[in-house]
């Protein structure tokens, strides 16, 4: 895919979040929606039953570009994920921005990147950029903070999420515990162990 920069930069993000998704059960929109009869260039989405993760490259790492850039994929991903209840029957969809930056934010950024990250406005942002080559581990890892992405953070986990909710097994003390608080309540409880 080529991005809006036209950097090649950008389709190694496009080739580390593919994997990553991957291995959390998300798979690439090939058709991305259409927002204002207008889709956007260079961006990529992924879905999975409960949630999307848009891929937004930002052309520039000054505080300024960052700041608009996020505004307009906010926008966009808004517009998507307000559709996408709808037609889910409102069930609600969480939604994860990741801007890619083409280097690293410049200094007077900083502050902005984290405030951006805080917000809870639309959906979690998440802020990524390219490894220098002075990075010790530049070869291990070619984008900074990628790891960092809430909904992908645990992609060696040993089971493959499921659309159903599953149990943790749990010793026999443990279930006991939970019987006791199933049958009376957690105030009971705590009011018992006070006692003891």
């Amino acid at each position: 895919m080529t991005d809006r920069a036209g950097s090649v930069e950008f389709a190694s993000a496009y080739a580390v979040l593919d994997s990553l998704c991957a291995k959390v059960g998300f798979a690439r929109t090939e058709h991305l929606p259409l927002i204002d009869g207008v889709a956007a260039e260079g961006i990529a989405l992924w879905s999975s039953p409960y949630a999307r993760l848009l891929l937004w490259p930002c052309l520039a790492s000054d505080a300024e570009t960052i700041e608009m850039t996020a505004h307009s994929a906010q926008r966009w991903f808004d517009e998507v994920l307000i559709s996408e209840e709808r037609g889910m029957g409102g069930r609600p969809i969480d939604g994860y921005l990741v801007l890619a930056l083409p280097t690293p934010p410049a200094d007077d950024a900083r502050e902005d990147v984290r405030r951006l990250e805080l917000s809870a406005q639309v959906c979690r942002k998440h802020l990524i950029w390219p490894s220098l080559l002075d990075d010790a581990d530049h070869a291990d890892v070619p984008w900074r903070r990628i790891a960092d992405i809430t909904v992908v953070g645990l992609p060696n986990a040993k089971i493959k999420p499921g659309e159903e909710l599953q149990w943790p097994e749990i010793d026999s003390e443990a279930k006991a515990l939970w019987e006791e608080l199933d049958a009376i309540g957690v105030s009971a409880v705590l009011l018992k162990d006070e006692a003891t």
